[in-house]
This record gives C-alpha cells, structure tokens and sequence, in this order.
C-alpha cells in the first residue's frame, strides 16, 4: 500500500518527475544500523552502539519526510506529490515499527 502511494506520487501530479523515489534509500538504510547493533549487541542491554543506532535510525527517519517537503517547497514536485510521499513514508515507517515490535522471538524480530 506504502509504495503504491510513493508510485502514485510520481506518476499522478506531473508524469515523469521521480524526485520522490529517493525516498527508497532512506527505507532501505533506516533499518540497517539498528539491525547491526542489535546482532553485536550481546543480551538485551542497552549500550552505546544501540543507543548511535537508534539516533542514526531516527534522522533517517526524520530526512525521508522532510526530503517531499523540502523538494515540494522548492517547487520542484507538486503539493499533491508530497502528500501522497507522506503517506507513503507513514505506512512504510509504521509497518517496519509493527515488525520490529513483535515480541514473538529472536530470529525475525523485536529489533528494538
């Protein structure tokens, strides 16, 4: 549903402005230093390099909604664009927070 969004966002304001497909690299590198830290982290303690992670992984978060924002007041997409990037990012962010989240077992989840 998420990327639906972000393909409308490019495709329904102005045909052919992609600008709001580097929205991808912030998914893709979001979930990797928490990731990271999680599996040289031994236990469930909190440490210096969770604590980097969840700071990196937060501006990563941060930057993928102000990047539609940025570029829609620069005038380079449309309003319509962002909101619909926006959405996109909200979908996106919260089903990779309901993954991470799940308290199931160790081997796919509860990143956090």
């Amino acid at each position: 549903m998420g990327l639906t969004f972000l393909i409308l966002a490019c495709a329904v304001p102005t045909p052919k402005i992609f600008y709001p497909f580097f929205v991808l690299l912030f998914y893709a590198l979001a979930a990797i230093p928490v990731f990271v830290a999680k599996r040289t982290t031994p236990g469930s303690e909190t440490n210096p390099k969770v604590e980097f992670a969840h700071f990196l992984t937060t501006g990563m978060v941060i930057s993928a909604f102000a990047l539609p924002i940025v570029l829609a007041h620069a005038a380079v997409i449309t309003w319509t664009a962002c909101i619909l990037t926006i959405f996109s990012n909200i979908i996106n962010f919260s089903t990779m927070l309901g993954y991470a989240m799940r308290e199931d077992g160790e081997h796919y989840g509860s990143m956090f």
